[in-house]
């Protein structure tokens, strides 16, 4: 294994380390809500609405530029740059409380929102996959919700090629964020699903591939892992917390099975320059 390698995959092991010891303070709570974010953020975005069950609503940014609301607005974004996050916070001031979760406290974001948490992460020096940010941001959201969980331990397994991710509330979010770290590592396509739609269509699509399961203790999902056959594996988690560590930990372990030496996105120049065109 190459020097490059060793050095990618030890500074995700060391960043999400070092976000699993650090603790997150949030002295705000806020009780409901719509809240949104775009990538990574959205992924913690759909978790919350899982969690919470609906108290907070999670909707893509760009849609919600053209609701017409008065709810408080939670926004999470680790970089507090994307431009459509401005324009919703602009449009939306005054009309209700806003509030960020952010690690850039220099952003224009942040000077617009009514109240700040600001995250425990510095961006590392060269493009890396969210994976620290990402649990700690995930950690400050739920605290704000008031939602408890215990991390617990899932187990690692065996991701594959093109696989399929599957969850039901919070751990949908976790599914999405699975599906993201797919594209950004490997740029390789996967699937996250519900567990209910999964069963409706995409498992016919699901032949040959790994279906990996964010388990949360229910009884459906275990007959799912049973049934499905040797393609069909189980994290073995009870909250959504544990299977993003449990996820996490799959991913970089890939990453040593293929000896994988570079991060995707940041090397394919053109959808890079393509992407950051469009978001910011």
């Amino acid at each position: 294994m190459s020097v490059y390698v060793m050095s990618v995959i030890s500074e995700l092991k060391r960043e999400v380390e070092e976000a699993q010891r650090t603790s997150v303070s949030v002295d705000e709570r806020l009780r409901e809500g719509l809240v949104t974010g775009a990538g990574d953020s959205y992924a913690v975005c759909l978790a919350l609405e899982g969690v919470t069950k609906g108290r907070f609503r999670c909707v893509d940014p760009y849609e919600l530029l053209g609701w017409n609301f008065r709810k408080p607005l939670l926004i999470i974004s680790v970089s507090g740059r994307p431009r459509v996050l401005r324009s919703l916070a602009e449009r939306q001031r005054g009309k209700g409380k806003i509030l960020l979760i952010t690690a850039n406290p220099r952003s224009k974001l942040f000077e617009l929102a009514d109240r700040k948490i600001v995250i425990p992460f510095s961006p590392p020096d060269s493009p890396r996959p969210g994976m620290g940010s990402f649990l700690l941001t995930l950690r400050a959201a739920y605290s704000l919700a008031d939602h408890e969980e215990v991390v617990g331990v899932g187990r690692e397994v065996k991701i594959g090629r093109t696989p399929v991710f599957v969850g039901q509330g919070g751990n949908f979010g976790i599914a999405y964020f699975s599906y993201l770290k797919m594209a950004e590592i490997f740029g390789e396509p996967s699937n996250a699903e519900r567990l209910e739609q999964f069963l409706h269509s995409p498992i016919f699509a699901s032949v040959g591939r790994k279906v990996i399961v964010l388990s949360s203790g229910d009884e459906r999902e275990r007959k799912l892992k049973e049934r499905g056959g040797r393609s069909f594996v189980m994290t073995g988690c009870r909250t959504s917390l544990c299977n993003a560590v449990s996820i996490i930990r799959s991913i970089i372990a890939e990453m040593e099975r293929r000896s994988w030496e570079k991060v995707y996105f940041a090397e394919n120049e053109s959808i890079l320059k393509l992407s950051s065109d469009m978001i910011y």
